[in-house]
Parts: C-alpha cells; sequence; structure tokens
C-alpha cells in the first residue's frame, strides 16, 4: 500500500511542475487514484490475484496511467479558448486522436500475450489491456466531460510567452487580414 500511495503522490507532483496551474494537482491525484481502484476492480473481476506480479503490474500501471491523464490536461490548459467547451474540443481535436493512436497500438502490441499459456503473460495481458481500456476511457470521455464542466478558463503561458500575448498577436493579424479583404473588395 506505501509503494502505491507513494507512486499516486510523486506523480502528481511531477505532474504539478509540469502543468503549473494549481487545479491540475487535483485532477491528476484523482483521475491516477480513481484508475487504479478501477485496475484492481477489473483484476478482481477477472480472477487475478494479488501475488508478485499482478503487484508489479499494478505499480508499473501508475506511470503508464499519467499519459492519458496529462497529456489531456497539458493541452486543456494550453488552450486559448476562452470557454470550457471550447478548450475541450480544441484539447480532444489536437490530443485526442494522439491519445488514440496510441490506445490502439499498445493493443496490437499486447495481443500476443493473450495467447501465452504462461500465467505471468496472461496476469500482464489483462493487466495492460485494463489500463489501456480504462485509461483511454477515463482519458477521451470522462475528463473531458469534468473539464467541460469544472475546468478552468484561463490558460499557462506556453513557450515562455503569455497567452494573453498570443491573443494580442492573432487579433492583430485577424485585423490586418480584415482589411486586406476590405481593400480587395473595393478594388473589384
Amino acid at each position: 500500500i506505501l509503494t502505491t500511495i507513494l507512486g499516486i503522490v510523486s506523480v502528481t507532483v511531477i505532474g504539478a511542475l509540469f502543468i503549473p496551474h494549481w487545479s491540475a494537482i487535483f485532477y491528476v491525484f484523482i483521475f491516477i487514484s480513481v484508475l487504479y481502484v478501477d485496475l484492481l476492480g477489473v483484476l478482481q473481476f477477472s480472477g487475478v490475484t494479488l501475488n508478485s506480479v499482478s503487484y508489479i503490474a499494478l505499480v508499473m500501471s501508475i506511470g503508464l496511467m499519467v499519459d492519458f491523464v496529462l497529456h489531456i490536461l497539458l493541452r486543456y490548459f494550453e488552450s486559448t479558448e476562452p470557454t470550457r467547451e471550447g478548450k475541450v474540443k480544441e484539447t480532444l481535436r489536437t490530443m485526442g486522436t494522439s491519445i488514440f493512436v496510441g490506445t490502439v497500438s499498445t493493443f496490437l502490441g499486447v495481443i500476443p500475450l493473450a495467447f501465452s499459456s504462461s500465467e505471468i503473460f496472461s496476469t500482464i495481458f489483462i493487466a495492460f489491456m485494463a489500463l489501456v481500456t480504462l485509461g483511454a476511457g477515463h482519458g477521451l470521455i470522462l475528463m473531458p466531460v469534468l473539464l467541460s464542466l469544472t475546468g478552468a478558463t484561463e490558460s499557462i503561458s506556453v513557450g515562455g510567452r503569455s497567452n494573453h500575448n498570443d491573443e494580442k498577436h492573432r487579433d492583430h493579424t485577424a485585423g490586418v487580414v480584415q482589411k486586406n479583404q476590405i481593400d480587395d473588395d473595393d478594388v473589384l
């Protein structure tokens, strides 16, 4: 139990370093904890007993769960969209495909373990399939829904520049484009 708690806490702290917004800590901690409990439930439901192999798979899964959570969160907080719904749509449009492709490739990489007669490989197969299924479901379905309801509307700075300045630059560029379109219409 101590290893699990330390793993979840350390993942949360590292996540807070990469996503410098105070609310990210709560999302990371809650989602990793829920994913871990869900994974324990799936293993129990599948008839996998808690032994050294399943425990190693569970501890490793904490590190793999982070991919589904942090990628969505980081892209959400980097988004310059003004509304929660807009931020979630942009996040799923830009990052959702990458997470889905990672999910499918992990499925394909783990499928050969299903045909193994070894109990060790069978346990790893069940743990990884459950991890990928739960992680993708939570990261691509549950997290976007919760972010659209409770997510922050402000953005974090990207690459040392404030997103506020990026919006000013975009507004200025849009004004130039609109002015050029008006000038082109006047010529016609």
